[in-house]
């Protein structure tokens, strides 16, 4: 695990500082579903009855450069990005910064909650108690799904929203994930699972005791993007669900 853990690490610091640029496509349709889908994911919100005048925290794991805190910040009073990658914390920063957002409103910290041992600076009382937390394009990274939910659903209140946005498999012969492997040797060793299905996604949800209002919405038109000079298009699918 610590391997695998490793090679996304190294892989998404050289893929940081062009990540916004080589996938606009991807960070820009992320942007808009979350955005669009925002009162299907929680009705809790600095705008909205549910949520006027509260303190409303969230948190983005394997935050990348930001794209889900960015689209969310304007409706929160706080947010934390997590990273195993440096550099893609200074990405998430630096993206703040230039969006006018200040550090105390919106920070990014180098930090694994899937390691084996949990790091010392993950346990105090700011890496807690959660509205919401979020994982966009980073589960079929994870060594250990089950695991990860169970840990971010740990840092949730009760009543918190659990938000996941992925892929859905291929039909037929994994034909992407065939693409991916053969084009982009360097991406595949990376990627755990070729995506999840509503059914794969429940189970996730309810074992990590987070279950209560599960949904999942496959989105029609795929997401494209360009790999290695190659054109592929990918379907994605959103999932929310509340810590019990």
């Amino acid at each position: 695990m610590a391997d695998f853990t490793e090679a996304n690490r190294k892989y998404f610091d050289q893929k940081a500082a062009a990540y916004k640029t080589d996938f606009a496509e991807v960070t820009n349709r992320l942007s808009k579903e979350i955005g669009d889908h925002r009162h299907w994911v929680s009705s809790k919100w600095s705008d909205t009855e549910a949520g006027k005048g509260q303190e409303i925290k969230l948190l983005e794991y394997a935050c990348g450069p930001g794209t889900a805190s960015l689209t969310l910040e304007p409706f929160v009073t706080k947010i934390v990005g997590l990273d195993i990658s440096d550099k893609m914390i200074d990405e998430f920063n630096k993206n703040a910064r230039e969006a006018g957002v200040s550090p105390e409103r919106m920070i990014g910290l180098k930090g694994d909650l899937l390691a084996e041992t949990l790091p010392e600076h993950l346990s105090g009382p700011s890496f807690f108690d959660f509205n919401i937390v979020v994982v966009s394009f980073a589960l079929h990274h994870f060594a250990d799904p089950e695991l990860a939910l169970k840990r971010l659903g740990d840092r949730l209140k009760k009543g918190g929203v659990c938000l996941i946005v992925d892929f859905v498999p291929e039909h037929g012969h994994h034909h992407g994930h065939d693409e991916i492997h053969q084009h982009n040797p360097e991406a595949a060793a990376t990627i755990k699972k070729h995506g999840f299905t509503r059914d794969e996604m429940q189970k996730l949800y309810e074992d990590a005791g987070l279950g209560a209002g599960f949904d999942f919405k496959a989105m029609e038109e795929p997401v494209e993007f360009t790999a290695k000079d190659r054109r592929l298009k990918k379907k994605m699918f959103i999932a929310r669900g509340e810590r019990l």
